[in-house]
This record gives structure tokens, C-alpha cells and sequence, in this order.
């Protein structure tokens, strides 16, 4: 996060000038980034999110096993 020090405060690096200066003082701040998409942050979720994921569909899993399981037995 590109911080200025002239107005004392953090830019987003998609509200700076094309050449990375700040809007208010003129200062440079951070390099411009050309190349980026300004719509898109990460395409990537973090590891920990699939780690998530698995433990919930492993214990959703077995507790389908287990209810399956209490039906038949109830039967």
C-alpha cells in the first residue's frame, strides 16, 4: 500500500497517476503498474482456505456416513 508522506496517507496503487506520482502533491510514490488489471487482486486462494475446504468436506463426509449409518440402524 503506497504511502505519501506530502499528504500523509495510504493510495491505493490504482487511484495514483499513470507514472506513479500522487494526485494531491506530485510526489512520487510507487512505481505504476502497467501490466496489472486493476479489477483483479489475487486469482489465487491461500493455502489455509483448501485446507479449509478439505477438513470440511472430510467431516461433512463422515458425518453423512455416520447418519446413513443411525437410519439403518433405526430401521
Amino acid at each position: 500500500m503506497p504511502w505519501c508522506d506530502g499528504c500523509d496517507r495510504f493510495y491505493d496503487p490504482r487511484s495514483l497517476a499513470p507514472d506513479g506520482t500522487c494526485m494531491q502533491c506530485g510526489r512520487f510514490i510507487a512505481k505504476a503498474e502497467d501490466d496489472a488489471d486493476p479489477g483483479r487482486v489475487n486469482d489465487r486462494a491461500p493455502w489455509h482456505f483448501w485446507l479449509l475446504v478439505v477438513a470440511v468436506v472430510v467431516y461433512l463426509g463422515w458425518r453423512l456416513i455416520q447418519g446413513i449409518a443411525w437410519v439403518a440402524g433405526r430401521l
